[in-house]
């Protein structure tokens, strides 16, 4: 006979069951959690919300303030900057407090550039205090602990371009505190926030060290997408094909398996990249259960962007042979179907392959999302906030891909993003800048290829992983795309999601922004993004993105000193990367970096790579102003026999400065600069560097004439 449970009973079962089923977040928890595709689908049974405490600009309080709320200073260059919470003192010393959180919750993302574009270090401690605690848990060099060289190991923690990036996770369960010994530059941890009465194990060394087994696995598994596929065993061993040529304006579909299943991964490979504007011509649809919830461009679907740009990460593969596949878990009910539709005028040959497994619907499984908003042109003047997508409903958002075409050369991405849940006032994920959303810095410099798991720049500029960069130029014109999916630092949300993308170039400039968003959500869970066909054939042109300089065009290799390795210098000395705008006269990137706290006699080494054993002319650029020194040269550990005084009444340009010609040691040459004085007018000992080329030596050159 069966027995009918009281209604109360039913509800008292429901939640021992769902409390058994969260079991307590701990390391080792939250790292099986990191590579478990099935459980980003689901609405997290340990409820939590994704925060960040940063070095936004404090003066942005609200949109109605507009020249606050796109205030740019996102650092702390000084004194008078305050883009931390406090300075506290702890036995005599000063600390700066730059995240605290009372409650259960756990560090999921840091994020901190190198204090100058050529400057991967710091003297600077972190320390990391767990539940109260008078001594941290974690203390060591700020850039160390986080870039995947100290206590967390690549790929958890990384050097992405000119920043430390970690994803190694830290729970505490009653509260967390982060400080440096010293003014910070720009930072970014983010965090989750767990219902109060969420079960969290602290992260304790003890611990750490015991899940030293399970790190490696875990590591391996992210660095193999493929052959790690943790659910392999649930993937039907055929896939699903389809293999057709799309005529203009057609669409193509391939049925999925009816009942209770999930898509566990899929390609799509077209016949042709040749024209790169085909992959956000040919649109990749999906429907479950009776709703459309894909409509994406391929290329911003897989990150491509617009042409075939390869790169690997956890969820997405671009593979050189053209095959662009995901591995994102998609469950439905009853029925699913995924199709290609060719919006261009011209016919394409497609191949597309379904990999279709089991799936159990509960109340917790949500349906997959990707959309795409495309506009050009896009104003850069005045600053304005560009909406990737806003969602209603309950659903939990994993990642996008921006793609932007630059007309200049300039640098686009200072616009932080800002991002509402559940309908905050402010948004608690204010950022710091567009490249540090996706894990990098010093844009425009850093005009190069990266991948890792979580995100990557598979173009910038003219540059991807088949053509990288060598030189030191700073040319951002013509497209960038950048991608980031999330694992633990994935963003639920309850009732809404507003994620929006401030427009911030350092010109008055008409630029095209597209982007593709992904996220599950339930089946009332809704967008604000509709299919556009007409955007998606409006394909930014491509300017004429060669590379360009203020300095003479010469075919040689010019490096600005922001890009330059570092070798050593005093302690006391500062290179601070300074913008010369507003001055008369040109500097390669209207700028320099800006060495101070210097005395005579101070050193400072550079290391220049070069490619071949001729020798070459180094020829240096400089500043001139009104505190600037005398200095001097050494290459190689010859003295060049120059003095050059760098004194003037303004900021000029010094013009080239011949340091003479060399052969290089070990494939680089060794610059060494120091201030042997001052002239009387001067007021200081400090000087300016902009770049230095390296120039085929003269009887070199004219054997080549």
């Amino acid at each position: 006979m069966k027995k009918i449970l009281p209604p109360l009973l039913v509800v008292l079962f429901a939640v021992s069951i769902h409390c058994q089923a969260a079991e307590p977040v701990s390391i080792r928890s939250l790292l099986n959690e990191m590579v478990d595709r099935d459980s980003v689908a689901k609405f997290p049974a340990n409820n939590f919300r994704l925060k960040q405490h940063s070095s936004y600009n404090r003066d942005s309080k609200t949109p109605d303030d507009k020249k606050g709320w796109f205030s740019n200073l996102d650092r702390n260059t000084s004194e008078k900057d305050k883009n931390f919470i406090r300075i506290e003192e702890n036995k005599g010393q000063k600390e700066w407090v730059l995240m605290e959180h009372e409650g259960p919750g756990a560090i999921v993302r840091t994020w901190m550039p190198f204090l100058s574009a050529g400057r991967p270090n710091t003297d600077i401690q972190i320390r990391v205090y767990l539940d109260g605690e008078t001594e941290p848990t974690l203390e060591g060099n700020m850039l160390g602990l986080f870039d995947g060289t100290g206590l967390f190991p690549y790929p958890f923690a990384h050097k992405s371009l000119r920043s430390s990036v970690s994803f190694f996770p830290i729970p505490y369960a009653k509260g967390c505190k982060v400080t440096t010994t010293e003014r910070p530059f720009f930072f970014q941890f983010t965090f989750r926030e767990y219902e109060a009465d969420t079960s969290v194990k602290t992260f304790t060394m003890s611990d750490f060290e015991a899940t030293k087994p399970l790190v490696e696995e875990v590591g391996q598994t992210l660095l193999n997408p493929v052959s790690g596929e943790p659910h392999a065993d649930h993937t039907q061993q055929a896939p699903l094909s389809l293999r057709t040529t799309l005529t203009a304006g057609s669409e193509q579909s391939l049925d999925l398996p009816s009942g209770n299943a999930s898509v566990r991964s899929m390609s799509v490979k077209l016949a042709s990249y040749e024209e790169p504007s085909t992959t956000r011509k040919v649109i990749l649809k999906m429907e479950f259960d009776g709703h459309q919830t894909v409509w994406c461009p391929v290329g911003d679907f897989f990150g491509t962007g617009i042409g075939l740009h390869p790169f690997q990460g956890w969820y997405r593969t671009v593979s050189e042979d053209g095959t662009m596949s995901c591995r994102w878990v998609m469950p439905y009910q009853k029925s699913g179907k995924i199709s290609l539709v060719n919006l261009d005028d011209t016919p394409i040959d497609v191949e597309m392959k379904v990999h279709t497994g089991e799936w159990e619907w509960n109340d917790q499984s949500m349906y997959f999302n990707a959309a795409w908003r495309g506009q050009y042109p896009v104003a850069t003047r005045p600053y304005s906030d560009w909406n990737y997508v806003t969602l209603k409903g309950r659903g939990v958002y994993v990642g996008d891909t921006l793609t932007v075409m630059n007309p200049v050369a300039k640098w686009w991405g200072e616009g932080d993003e800002k991002i509402f849940v559940d309908g905050e006032d402010f948004p608690s994920i204010f950022g710091t800048g567009t490249e540090d959303y996706y894990a990098y810095s010093w844009g425009g410099v850093s005009t190069d290829f990266y991948e890792h798991p979580f995100h990557a720049q598979p173009r910038s500029h003219v540059y991807d992983k088949l053509n990288r960069k060598t030189s030191g130029e700073k040319n951002t014109q013509g497209y960038s795309t950048e991608t980031r999916t999330r694992s633990l630092d994935t963003m639920p949300f309850g009732s809404s999601l507003q994620l929006d993308m401030e427009i911030w170039s350092w010109t008055d400039s008409q630029m095209g922004y597209g982007v593709g968003t992904y996220w599950y959500g339930d089946a009332q869970t809704q967008s604000n993004r509709v299919p556009n066909p007409t955007e998606a054939l409006n394909v930014p042109p491509l300017p004429n993105a060669t590379v360009t300089s203020n300095l003479p065009k010469t075919p040689n290799n010019l490096f600005d000193f922001e890009t330059i390795t570092l070798v050593s210098k005093p302690t006391n000395v500062e290179l601070l990367p300074q913008s010369l705008k507003k001055f008369k006269g040109q500097w390669n990137g209207d700028g320099h970096v800006l060495v101070v706290n210097t005395k005579q006699g101070d050193v400072i080494e550079w290391k220049i790579p070069t490619q071949g054993s001729e020798s070459k002319k180094l020829v240096l650029q400089a500043t001139q102003s009104y505190d600037f020194g005398v200095v001097e040269f050494t290459v190689n550990g010859i003295p060049t026999g120059k003095q050059i005084d760098l004194y003037s009444n303004k900021p000029v340009p010094s013009g080239e400065i011949d340091l003479g010609e060399f052969p290089p040691i070990d494939g680089a040459f060794k610059l060494q600069i120091k201030v042997a004085g001052k002239n009387p007018k001067s007021s200081g000992f400090r000087y300016g560097i902009d770049c230095i080329s390296l120039r085929l030596s003269d009887a070199h050159a004219t054997k080549i004439k």
